[in-house]
């Protein structure tokens, strides 16, 4: 890796050259957004992973959030609630209460990502669900999970409140640039 003039520079394969911006990365956001580092290998070493800033989602995932939808700040925050949510699911696996509240907020989180993206959103929760369960141990978790929800019915929302199911404003979220 090479640093130029405010850009990492990642060489991938033969040619193909990513330009990230490194403000974010570095700490140097004039929104005061900070990315985490990535923790590599050391963030797959428990259920929960590596959350240094306390926001209640992984450094890996708040990440591949960043970097996958670098120009969809509603998206990004729609996920985030969706992972935040998730780490409840991972941590609450063996109680079944707790499943079913963190299933109906799933619901909810998905409601507002079908607002945001349609039928596109199906595919988005996919590749987010295969990061966030990125180890055995995970992937375990999330099967107790499931067997914890085992008769238990759950409605989303009628597609006219969907909108309202986002855990923001949607209207004010603004757009990136």
């Amino acid at each position: 890796m090479h640093t130029i003039k405010g850009s990492l520079v990642v060489l991938l394969f033969y040619s193909l050259v990513v330009f990230v911006s490194t403000d974010l990365v570095q700490g140097n956001s004039n929104s005061g957004f900070v990315l985490p580092s990535d923790p590599g290998k050391v963030g797959k070493e428990t259920l929960l992973g590596i959350d240094t800033d306390g926001d209640g989602v992984r450094d890996d995932i708040q990440r591949y959030i960043y970097f996958t939808y670098p120009d969809d700040k509603k998206l990004r925050l729609a996920l985030t609630y969706y992972a935040k949510e998730f780490q409840g699911v991972l941590k609450d696996a063996n109680d079944r209460e707790a499943a079913y509240e963190h299933a109906k907020n799933m619901v909810r989180h998905g409601d507002c990502l079908w607002y945001l993206k349609d039928e596109e959103s199906i595919d988005i929760c996919s590749a987010l669900r295969a990061k966030i369960l990125n180890t055995r141990e995970r992937s375990i978790a999330y099967i107790r999970y499931s067997d914890n929800l085992g008769g238990r019915i759950i409605s989303g929302a009628p597609q006219k409140e969907w909108k309202d199911s986002c855990s923001f404003a949607v209207d004010d979220a603004g757009e990136d640039q």
